[in-house]
């Protein structure tokens, strides 16, 4: 359309013409005429587009410019940041499933900035299709966790094959003498949830919360997967009442955050179950 600014534009006196923006695209969309020009959007390009950004980041010297993206505001990468595989592997194999919180609360800054790490997870088609729902009130923590207590009663007189495999009877039967084995009295709950049409929803929605659960501890703080939770919030309609989420949304995971009660000494022993091809 006449007037329509293009996807992007490209400083030619910072341009190398190195086409690494033309290769490193992943929906081809980027083309360089010759050598000696700069890169243009292909046709249809605008409509392509999933605005990975793929192409502002690979840019040696910032020259590419995205409508959307900027390459001056967004943080320069240093070669410094990679800790390298042993402290990674370290790291990752440390992490445990907290469910000893202490009374502390949780700062709602920081839970706002684990949430942002969580934001750059990768999803299907860059679609980004997670939202998120954070309670960190101690008494709707409470009412939610007995919304579930109550859903297992439900379980346990219509799906009793079910419910007696998960143990609900103990759980309930803990509730009654005030042990919470459902949100383990954490002092705060993250949800995860998408559009229920996005096809994209569910799997990134797992994948943020992952990435939420391997960064949190490096902020102090410990999660555990709120597994009843989420399980429960699919189908138990006065839950989902509580929880509030947009009207056509589903949660698609839930992680329970707070300060761990325990400190751990030592990594348990797993093995990796690998089929070689």
């Amino acid at each position: 359309m006449e007037g329509t600014m293009p996807l992007f534009t490209v400083d030619s006196t910072k341009c190398l013409r190195d086409k690494l923006c033309v290769k490193e695209c992943p929906m081809q969309i980027i083309i360089m005429k010759s050598a000696e020009e700069t890169p243009v959007p292909a046709p249809m390009a605008e409509k392509i587009c999933i605005d990975c950004g793929h192409c502002v980041a690979v840019c040696p010297t910032g020259a590419l410019k995205l409508n959307s993206m900027d390459p001056d505001v967004c943080e320069a990468l240093q070669s410094d940041w990679n800790p390298g595989h042993e402290t990674i592997s370290k790291y990752m194999k440390s992490r445990r499933s907290i469910r000893k919180f202490k009374k502390n609360p949780v700062e709602k800054e920081k839970l706002g900035e684990i949430i942002k790490v969580a934001a750059y997870a990768p999803s299907g088609h860059n679609s980004r299709p997670v939202n998120w729902t954070v309670f960190t009130d101690s008494e709707k923590i409470k009412e939610i966790a007995a919304s579930v207590i109550s859903w297992m009663n439900w379980m346990k007189e219509n799906q009793p094959e079910v419910a007696k495999a998960m143990h609900f009877d103990m759980i309930t039967k803990a509730w009654e003498f005030g042990i919470d084995v459902v949100t383990y009295n954490s002092p705060a709950i993250v949800l995860a949830h998408g559009a229920k049409k996005n096809p994209h929803a569910q799997s990134g929605c797992t994948i943020a919360l992952s990435h939420l659960e391997v960064a949190a501890p490096s902020f102090g703080l410990g999660c555990c997967w709120g597994g009843f939770l989420t399980w429960a919030a699919g189908t138990w309609e006065p839950l989902k009442e509580k929880l509030g989420l947009p009207e056509g949304h589903v949660m698609h995971g839930s992680m329970l955050v707070g300060y761990p009660q325990f400190r751990y000494h030592r990594i348990p022993v797993r093995e990796a179950k690998i089929n070689w091809k």
